[in-house]
């Protein structure tokens, strides 16, 4: 009986196995640069870094807001207004305050201005205590003196410097300042038919 054939034994290549390349591990993405605060805004916290508590609404800036804002240390409320008017802020738009009774200190003071080439609106705010008093901005926007002096009869905020701090809309006489939210709504001179501001 024959011998069944063996099959042949598998030849072995004498070339070596190519290498087997490690994959090359993906590139980590570039971190973006923070960015940068516009070069008016740069300008404007580079001239009173001490003056500038937080610069929101811009990118590069602390925060959101809903309008570019500088947010102020009150000792430094004219010198910083005064070089946001250097940037181009030259038309005086509103100012007004809001009472946090609840907060020391309790006020802030608002001010709008807008560049009128470019089409920009910033807001500056700084905080005012009870016995506290800004330094008024007449001297920048002529159009600033009115609205402080009401800042005043409403809230009680006194602005140094103002040509003319007074009451507004109020007699001088009155007692208290309306707009603060601890305010009583009805008071002794409101039920007195017979009193000077009887109506």
């Amino acid at each position: 009986m024959a011998e069944e054939a063996k099959p042949a034994a598998p030849i072995q290549s004498s070339a070596p196995a190519p290498a087997v390349s490690a994959a090359a591990a993906p590139e980590a993405a570039p971190v973006p640069a923070p960015p940068a605060l516009p070069d008016w805004a740069q300008a404007v916290r580079a001239a009173s870094p001490e003056g500038i508590v937080a610069v929101l609404g811009l990118p590069g800036g602390d925060g959101a807001a809903d309008v570019p804002t500088f947010e102020i240390q009150p000792e430094h409320w004219f010198a910083v207004v005064a070089t946001v008017k250097m940037q181009g802020f030259t038309a005086f738009t509103d100012l007004t305050a809001v009472d946090h009774p609840e907060r020391s200190p309790r006020c802030d003071v608002v001010l709008h201005l807008r560049d009128l080439r470019e089409g920009r609106l910033v807001r500056c705010r700084t905080r005012v205590g009870e016995s506290d008093a800004l330094a008024s901005i007449e001297p920048l926007f002529a159009g600033a003196g009115w609205p402080e002096r009401e800042v005043f009869d409403l809230f009680g905020v006194r602005f140094n410097g103002n040509a003319d701090l007074r009451r507004l809309m109020l007699p001088d006489d009155w007692q208290g300042h309306p707009l603060r939210r601890d305010y009583p709504l009805i008071g002794p001179r409101a039920l007195d038919p017979d009193g000077p501001y009887a109506v």
